[in-house]
């Protein structure tokens, strides 16, 4: 009796090896190849992702990892995205085009700060980049933007308040309307100058500059 529970257990570990085997790693990464050309994303992902988990001690497919970042991207994971773009930017494969959908996942995702950590790591190893610099350019344009606008919309209603005779230019009300008006200006500004280091030819960005600088000291 034992020697056949000995065999049985014999068998099905011989079938459970069998299993074992029937996992093909780089079988798998062809047909997640083949996935990612015919557009199928999510299934490429997983594919790519069961091929990773049973690569074993081979050398890491730098290809495949930059895939799987890709495929995760397009199907909206945005967390596996930074991770496989992390892994490829640190692999040194195609670092510039991995820097930038990593800082975009992280933005997709609510990251602002891994976005601006992510793009300016990626500047200081690839300076001469203009798609990174561009990018985080206009990210600190409109994030100065915001404050621009703000200090104008309150500029705006106190001028609408005088108009309607609601107190004049001479009374509290304004000043402090003004005056608040002109801290949301100071806010913005360092946005521009960021902008402006990045990109020190963007009109846009020099023409809001010159109107809070306007702004704050008229």
């Amino acid at each position: 009796m034992k020697r056949l529970f000995l065999l049985s257990i014999f068998c099905l570990g011989v079938v459970f090896a069998g299993f074992a085997q029937d996992v093909d790693p780089v079988q798998l990464k062809n047909d997640g190849n083949d996935a990612l050309r015919a557009k199928n994303y999510k299934k490429a992902l997983e594919l790519f992702e069961k091929s990773l988990a049973n690569w074993g001690e081979e050398e890491e497919d730098n290809a495949m990892v930059y895939n799987a970042g890709y495929c995760a991207y397009k199907v909206k994971a945005y967390d596996k995205a930074v991770k496989f773009f992390g892994q490829s930017i640190e692999n040194n494969y195609k670092t510039s085009t991995a820097y930038l959908y990593k800082a975009n996942a992280q933005r997709k995702a609510g990251d602002d700060e891994g976005f601006v950590e992510t793009l300016e790591a990626g500047i200081a190893s690839n300076p001469n980049d203009a798609k990174m610099k561009d990018m985080l350019s206009t990210y600190y344009l409109k994030e100065g933007n915001a404050f621009y606008k703000k200090g104008a919309a309150i500029l705006k209603q106190a001028a609408t308040d005088v108009a309607a005779g609601k107190f004049t230019t001479n009374d509290d009300q304004y000043k402090n309307a003004t005056g608040e008006a002109k801290e949301e200006f100071k806010k913005a500004l360092p946005y521009f100058d960021k902008a402006l280091k990045l990109t020190p030819n963007d009109d846009t960005a020099k023409q809001l500059k010159a109107a809070a600088t306007q702004a704050i000291n008229g």
